[in-house]
């Protein structure tokens, strides 16, 4: 018996003058069962010396007791060519955008008319206050519904209209574009602006960013430089050729992003965002149109359009605020209802 069980026993044989190591060296002397269990087998050994091994057919092979051949494998479908965003968009949103264009030049028109035949200098300052309070009242408008339904696209729209407002009307209302550091003002306002109109037209984004507040700061710094520049020194000012050739550069920006603010608006069907977008586009148009030397009542009929264009952008965009609280608060009585109800009939 002794010798049969050490026959089993894995540890080598001291008189072979061999040296125990290991887990041998530490097993004690005597007589041990030791029970030796088969390694799993790898490989293709798996598959046959193994219980659970299972091989897996090549795709197209049939069982071995299946005799009609190989199966036929269909080859992949090529992958749909891209399609175009502007494939999907509506023909609601092309309708509108053409409408807003024929009675935007409308307007134009009829303003350009009217302004003909009249002095141009009263005129122009007329203009610029009209302009003044309706780019005003916009902003406000714009702001108040962003700030009722939660939108921040809106808020930063309202910001940019309020930029380009006092970048723009307000200097020549009040006569400040004339000398001193007061078209450097215009500028840097009119730089926020197209800031935020760009940030605007980017999709929804989590992150808090204080953009609004980054650019009013920035516009008050300008505003309190000049003013002060303007107090302390009034013969400063920018060169003739400098400060043209910089007004021309930030109204081809604010151009450029007036016509993103529109495709995105008719790609994705935002009024408010097209008519913010035709809305800085004219002002640029008629900039451009001041200085190639055309008749100065199409700038004024230019910027008037651009004032109905943004009235045109915040009114709509107000009552549909307005309205969408009113829905909200009658669903809201509604539920209490009928909460009140069930639990009446609960009592």
């Amino acid at each position: 018996m002794t010798s049969s069980l050490r026959s089993r026993d894995p540890r080598p044989d001291p008189s072979d003058g061999t040296r125990a190591t290991g887990a041998a060296a530490r097993m004690p002397d005597g007589p041990h069962l030791v029970v030796v269990r088969p390694s799993a087998p790898s490989g293709d050994a798996a598959a046959a010396g193994w219980p659970t091994g299972r091989r897996r057919r090549p795709a197209g092979a049939r069982a071995p007791w299946d005799r009609r051949g190989p199966v036929s494998i269909p080859a992949p479908r090529p992958a749909p060519a891209p399609r175009s965003a502007w494939r999907d968009v509506p023909r609601e949103s092309w309708t509108a955008f053409a409408v807003e264009l024929a009675a935007l030049a409308t307007v134009a028109v009829v303003a350009w008319l009217a302004l003909r035949g009249l002095a141009i200098t009263p005129v122009a300052r007329a203009a610029a206050a009209a302009s003044l309070a309706g780019g005003t009242a916009a902003a406000l408008m714009i702001a108040v519904a962003g700030r009722a339904s939660g939108s921040r696209r809106a808020e930063r729209l309202a910001a940019a209209v309020a930029c380009a407002t006092l970048a723009g009307p307000l200097g020549a209302a009040l006569e400040l574009r004339g000398g001193g550091l007061w078209p450097v003002v215009g500028m840097v306002g009119l730089l926020a602006a197209v800031a935020l109109l760009v940030l605007a037209v980017r999709r929804r984004s989590s992150a808090r960013r204080p953009v609004v507040l980054v650019a009013a700061g920035a516009l008050a710094c300008a505003v309190a430089a000049a003013g002060t520049l303007d107090g302390l020194a009034p013969g400063v000012a920018l060169p003739p050729a400098v400060g043209s050739a910089a007004s021309l550069a930030v109204w081809a920006g604010a151009a450029a992003a007036g016509l993103l603010a529109v495709a995105a608006g008719v790609r994705r069907d935002r009024p408010l965002l097209r008519r913010v977008g035709l809305a800085f586009a004219l002002p640029a148009a008629a900039h451009a149109v001041s200085v190639s030397g055309v008749q100065a009542s199409v700038s004024v009929a230019l910027h008037l359009a651009a004032t109905a264009a943004l009235l045109a952008a915040a009114v709509p965009f107000l009552c549909g605020a307005v309205r969408s609280l009113r829905e909200e608060r009658e669903a809201y009585r509604a539920e209490v209802d009928s909460l009140r109800a069930a639990v009446e009939r609960r009592s």
